[in-house]
């Protein structure tokens, strides 16, 4: 994939090494020389690659468009290898880690997932804490215009739902056919690539710029400021320092963290190409969105009512109020849905309140069902879920009136019919994807509980969840052979695995 004659993947590279001069820049300031040379001699050999790789295979635009094949090989390479380079610094400013580690480190990052295999984040030099903060940030740049520019003109990433259902069945349009769901034949990659980051550039910039000033004006420290901004705008729920991530601004951070992660789990916020951004009509009446509000609105009741429903004898600990309960469910509920992940500072209230010692399954159910398509979020995917919903739906009014007839308004029909069909293929394709990492990570020797908490936590890119659900490390509870089967899992959860089949049929190599 070219932009105006230039490899994608080496103006990736480029673009990594410019950004090893800020932890670069850190490290010297605060007088860590180590830190400083590997970031620093790490950007200089990053931005050689990237240029001489971008100068060797630049070549002049003759009219002939690249096969789909090679824009997938490149988001490929982007995920894959992208982090090798990143990982340099890291390994050899934290030796203890090794370079296996590292690279956990910043596939993690890159996919937006969010594992850390810091245990302490609090004891780690600056440089490297401001370091994951940039290649999460990337990463959910590089998915959001890899989203538009690549998935959505191929009707795939979430879009096969809706798109093109009265000329071709959803299953045919696994061929990789380059049509939009008009009809209308696919743009040139680079043209598509500049009108994708033309639209969400900006937005996704802007954005975590507004909220690194609001998080700083709230009481959060500079880099724990930027670090809460990148970790919600890019749903990679990254952080600098142990404990809750909004404790230092308190119920006040977690409303503007709340209302951050609605606006990134939907794609009306970026517009996309021919769209303006921040469609607050279209949100009001976009399914994904109601979807979620019903979902995380109902798992929180489920959480407060059993207070007195389920556990009559259970005291209230001190300060842990009705309120404080109520909000702690609904904003870590809140999280995990959208796959970020991040605790409320009154998570352990709401627990005691609802008198469950671990609600995880309920977190990782959430995780599983993903955010909304064409958003940094993973998971099955919102509109995958309502289409499902609609019909099932449909399917229990048909058993009760046989005869009853629905119209097609707004395209609802199609969306019940093919859209439920390749939706329900997605989920059983994610299913088998998320056996085969059980699988892996089972041959390796851990036992089922955390192979479980970590094969799902990697293929819906919700890192949080790992420990959340078994209180482990991911350094110190996972073998370096599973942590490997994680990493493609993680990279799997990113792509999709419906356009990783989609890339592998051979009418796209064609």
């Amino acid at each position: 994939m070219r932009w105006r004659g230039a490899p994608v993947f080496g103006l990736a590279l480029i673009a990594l090494g410019a950004m090893m001069a800020a932890p670069a820049a850190l490290a010297w300031a605060e007088g860590d020389g180590a830190g400083a040379a590997a970031f620093g001699y790490s950007a200089l050999v990053t931005l050689a690659a990237g240029f001489l790789l971008s100068v060797a295979m630049r070549r002049r635009a003759d009219g002939r468009e690249a096969p789909a094949s090679g824009e997938f090989l490149t988001l490929l390479a982007i995920l894959a290898l992208c982090p090798v380079a990143a990982a340099a610094p890291v390994a050899a400013a934290a030796p203890f880690l090794a370079f296996e580690g590292a690279y956990f480190e910043m596939v993690s990052m890159m996919t937006t997932t969010g594992a850390t295999v810091f245990d302490r984040l609090g004891e780690t030099s600056a440089a490297i804490r401001l370091w994951r903060v940039l290649v999460a940030g990337f990463g959910g740049f590089v998915a959001l215009a890899m989203a538009w520019a690549l998935l959505a003109p191929r009707s795939l990433g979430g879009f096969e739902v809706r798109a093109d259902q009265g000329r071709s069945t959803a299953i045919g349009r696994l061929a990789g056919d380059p049509v939009w769901a008009g009809g209308r034949p696919v743009e040139a990659a680079g043209d598509r690539l500049s009108a994708a980051v033309r639209s969400v550039l900006p937005v996704y910039a802007g954005l975590i710029l507004a909220l690194s000033l609001i998080f700083s004006a709230l009481g959060h420290a500079p880099l724990e400021a930027f670090a809460g901004a990148v970790g919600l705008m890019s749903t990679s729920g990254v952080r600098v320092s142990d404990g809750p991530a909004f404790a230092a601004s308190g119920f006040s951070g977690e409303l503007v963290a709340a209302a951050a992660l609605v606006l990134a789990v939907t794609r009306h916020t970026y517009g996309g190409t021919g769209r303006p951004p921040f469609e607050f009509r279209a949100m009001r009446t976009d399914p994904e969105l109601r979807l979620l509000a019903a979902v995380v609105l109902t798992v929180t009741l489920w959480f407060h009512l059993r207070h007195w429903l389920g556990v009559l004898d259970l005291e209230d600990g001190a300060g842990q109020g009705a309120f404080r309960a109520f909000w702690g469910a609904l904003f870590t509920t809140l999280s995990f849905a959208t796959t970020t992940g991040y605790h409320s500072a009154d998570w352990a209230a709401a627990r005691a309140w609802s008198g469950l010692d671990n609600p995880a399954l309920v977190l990782l159910g959430l995780a599983v069902m993903g955010g909304g398509v064409a958003t940094t979020a993973g998971g099955i995917k919102l509109l995958r879920a309502y289409a499902l919903y609609r019909h099932g739906a449909r399917e229990l009014e048909r058993l009760v009136r046989p005869s009853s007839i629905q119209g097609a308004k707004e395209g609802r029909r199609g969306l019940r019919r093919e859209g439920a069909q390749i939706a329900w293929v997605f989920v059983m394709l994610f299913i088998i994807a998320l056996a085969f990492a059980m699988l892996g990570v089972s041959l390796t020797g851990v036992a089922f509980e955390p192979g479980l908490a970590a094969a799902v936590a990697a293929i819906s890119n919700t890192g949080p969840l790992f420990q959340t659900m078994t209180g482990g490390s991911w350094l110190t509870s996972l073998t370096p052979e599973a942590r490997g089967v994680l990493v493609v899992a993680m990279i799997v959860g990113r792509v999709e695995i419906l356009a990783l089949i989609a890339m592998m049929n051979a009418e796209t190599w064609r």
